[in-house]
């Protein structure tokens, strides 16, 4: 116990408050000087300290980075912990993390940009863009001893808003056993990936293939973000990458998110590690469960993932987040009009449901039946693979992000769920 003790008292002392958060107002987030003047009591925000503290003796975590922020001012933003704890590296504000899923919410207001400018509709069939797409068919019967397969036709087009809701029918291989093996056969990556292959032949060959289910009929998790990104590229007439930093990273001053990470910043990359049943922590080798750790800093740097892709930390990441809250702006820099934020925050599912909740176009959107951790309806969120996670509360006008890089995650839940109690406790008291 004193051992422990001794650790919680060295991982508080290394507890770095982040220099960012004293941005000047026109990049829209500013520290808040006197928390009690916007009804904080510090003596709350530090039980955030504590639960992240106490993830790192657990062994949940090697290190991780937080932030709040209410109405535009910063109320809390720390690094705990080691970026890599072997060589006792301190994680640091600025350190990156792989953010996987919370790529999909800056695909799709770059897609959502489109629109704007007339060049993207949301009805517009798919296949408009990618002729593979005509005819699309949906699996029928399928044969794991052989892989074989029998198919039906889709029964309605796939359209832009049904990859930026998942409702396309295009799945995940680790979602569905039997998608896992098709793509696996036709090289069709889960995740980002550092080989040297290219989105254009990637989306081509998935969208020969068939649907995991039809159209419309459930929310079908997948590879739908990562077809939305080669429709930007095809609509912009720019990659991926060049199109989100002309679109959103340089306007937002996000100037630390990327595909792949620059050479000089190639040592902020956080490490990342593997929960394991047996309560260690072990740091992951370089290629695991078929994906490779490195990708962001190594490999051939030409596969742009817009689902699962991006790397990024709390400052830029919270950027975003409080542009959508602002209604499509940042300072003086406009990214969407308030109606399109609008769209993209409301129900666009119908009566499809994600567990108890709904989806807008790119985001989760609590109901009653699916609050928890003392969240409000309409609470926006989605979170990341590699254990990180966040949240827009409109109704009390904040963000929360929370970082760490573990895969897999075996107390991501709890995790997650008390860092969102405590958040919401002290912003209520």
């Amino acid at each position: 116990m004193k051992r422990n003790n001794k650790f919680l008292s060295f991982i508080l002392l290394t507890a770095l408050v982040i220099s960012a958060c004293s941005e000047k107002a026109n990049q829209g987030l500013v520290a808040a000087t006197n928390l009690k003047k916007i009804g904080i009591e510090e003596v709350n925000l530090d039980r955030i300290d504590s639960l992240l503290a106490s993830g790192l003796i657990n062994n949940w975590m090697a290190g991780t980075t937080a932030l709040v922020a209410v109405d535009g001012k910063v109320i809390y933003a720390k690094s705990f912990g080691f970026r890599d704890r072997e060589s006792k590296a301190l994680q640091r504000p600025l350190d990156e993390f792989r953010i996987a899923s919370m790529t999909k919410p800056i695909v799709t207001v770059a897609a959502l940009t489109l629109i704007e400018q007339g060049k993207l509709n949301l009805n517009d069939p798919v296949s408009k863009y990618i002729p593979e797409f005509k005819n699309a068919k949906v699996l029928a019967t399928f044969n794991p001893k052989d892989t074989s397969y029998t198919t039906v036709d889709a029964k309605e087009p796939i359209t832009i808003r049904n990859l930026m809701t998942h409702t396309s029918g295009i799945g995940y291989g680790f979602a569905d056993p039997r998608m896992t093996m098709i793509y696996a056969k036709n090289r069709i990556p889960d995740l980002a990936v550092a080989d040297s292959v290219f989105l254009a032949d990637k989306m081509k060959r998935l969208a020969s293939l068939p649907l995991g289910v039809q159209p419309n009929s459930m929310f079908y998790y997948g590879l739908s973000s990562d077809m939305l990104g080669y429709v930007v590229e095809i609509v912009s007439g720019k990659s991926l990458d060049a199109y989100l930093k002309e679109a959103i990273f340089e306007p937002l001053k996000m100037e630390n998110t990327f595909f792949f990470i620059p050479a000089e910043k190639a040592s902020r990359l956080s490490v990342m590690y593997g929960e394991t049943k047996d309560g260690r922590l072990d740091r992951l080798p370089a290629v695991s469960r078929g994906y490779n750790v490195n990708y962001p800093i190594l490999g051939a740097k030409t596969y742009f993932s817009g689902g699962s892709g991006l790397s990024s930390n709390i400052e830029d990441y919270a950027k975003f987040l409080q542009m959508i809250l602002n209604q499509g702006t940042l300072g003086d820099k406009q990214i969407l009009k308030p109606e399109t934020v609008q769209l993209m925050t409301s129900n666009q599912i119908g009566n499809l449901n994600v567990g108890k909740n709904k989806f807008g176009l790119g985001l989760e959107i609590a109901t009653a039946q699916g609050l928890a951790n003392g969240s409000k309806v309409g609470k926006l969120s989605w979170a990341g693979a590699f254990n990180t996670t966040f949240w827009i509360d409109p109704e009390r006008k904040s963000i929360a992000i929370l970082m760490t890089q573990v895969y897999p995650s075996i107390h991501k839940k709890e995790l997650f769920s008390q860092f969102e109690k405590l958040v919401n406790n002290a912003l209520d008291r």
